[in-house]
């Protein structure tokens, strides 16, 4: 059909035709290089602002684990600061039982030089000796569980901060992976929509195409019938 309407078109209308066309297609061109323009302008301020939410979360990270690194050193200085002040509260507690035992044992001397017989400051002696080596074991043995309890709390104290902060980076990098992907499906989205929207106005042009053809013949054949 449209070949026999071709055929029917004088030189001059078909002239006009290929004026028609070609201007319709460099406005069509026009309209894609303004909606490819349109995407790379999108495109680039999705870009600039993903990059922006990434500095901001990265800053936001660093300070986060800046204040548990700051917070972790206040801790473990606390508890150096603990720890010190107990070690020196049983130094001060050995010496004071030194010199209790010192003071023992200066009066179990005094009493064997007052003793009558050997056999009974043997005695004394004994029971004396024998009862500093226990409270001196007793005391070795507090400091070192006391010492021991504190080392393994530090320990834990250090491994949940470095689950923390492992969990932190771990977190951050998901979140930025997250923000990437739904970046890339929103230039996806943008480009789609700008594909069929540019579909749909150049189907709509090829509608409107063949009435206007029609409406510019009808007038070529009004002037050539006034013409005759």
């Amino acid at each position: 059909m449209a070949e026999v309407n071709l055929k029917k078109l004088s030189r001059a209308e078909l002239l006009e035709m290929m004026i028609s066309f070609s201007e319709e297609t460099e406005a069509a061109k026009r309209r894609e290089k303004e909606y490819k323009e349109k995407v790379d302008i999108e495109r680039q301020q999705l870009q600039q602002q993903m990059a922006e939410e990434r500095a901001a979360m990265l800053k936001s990270f660093d300070e986060e684990k800046a204040q548990m690194r700051a917070k972790f050193n206040e801790q473990k200085e606390q508890m150096q600061e603990k720890f010190d002040k107990d070690m020196a509260g049983l130094k001060a507690r050995l010496t004071r039982e030194k010199d209790e035992l010192q003071r023992e044992v200066d009066d179990s001397l005094s009493k064997i030089e007052n003793s009558g017989t050997l056999a009974e400051a043997s005695l004394k002696l004994g029971g004396i000796l024998e009862a500093s080596q226990k409270a001196a074991d007793l005391y070795v043995k507090n400091l070192q569980d006391k010492a021991a309890a504190e080392y393994a709390e530090f320990k834990r104290d250090m491994e949940a901060a470095q689950r923390r902060m492992a969990l932190m980076e771990k977190e951050t990098k998901e979140r930025c992976m997250k923000m990437e992907e739904e970046t890339q499906a929103k230039v996806k989205t943008v480009r789609k929509t700008r594909t069929v929207k540019a579909t749909e106005e150049t189907e709509a042009e090829k509608e409107t195409k063949p009435k206007t053809t029609r409406r510019r013949k009808t007038v070529k054949e009004s002037a050539s019938e006034a013409d005759e």
